[in-house]
């Protein structure tokens, strides 16, 4: 038996496919040549793209991690906290492209949306551990 739309909660790691989602976009946006000269990219694209591939990068990586020990939650902890990290170190890269390049207003408040939105989840992720895991906090 399925559960009405409107009843419906998300689902627990909903955090993947945003980033998911904030990479694709990211790479689409970082390698139109209407949004940023080729000459440019090497200087500022490739660090946004990095830093949103790190975000990926951690949050897959941290949910690999089976916490059954202290030393687990602790890698699991630090992987949601770099993933974090660098979230708003894209956020901070974002805000210098967008000042350089006059891109168009809504095409950055789109992306930094989904910056944020990544935030909010991994906060939430990072919060739901430490109530599961109560056992393993210092």
């Amino acid at each position: 038996m399925s559960v009405v739309k409107s009843k419906r909660g998300e689902g627990q790691l909903v955090v993947f496919t945003k980033a998911s989602e904030l990479a694709a976009f990211t790479v689409k946006i970082c390698s139109n040549e209407k949004n940023f000269p080729k000459r440019y990219r090497w200087c500022v694209t490739g660090k946004i793209v990095d830093s949103v591939l790190e975000i990926h990068r951690c949050i897959t990586q941290a949910n690999a991690v089976y916490v059954s020990s202290k030393a687990d939650y602790e890698l699991r902890e630090t992987l949601q906290k770099q993933a974090l990290s660098a979230s708003y170190a894209a956020l901070s890269l974002m805000d210098v492209a967008y000042r350089t390049f006059n891109l168009e207003e809504s095409k950055v408040e789109n992306w930094t949306g989904l910056v944020i939105e990544v935030q909010n989840y991994l906060k939430n992720w990072k919060k739901s551990d430490a109530e599961r895991f109560k056992e393993y906090i210092g």
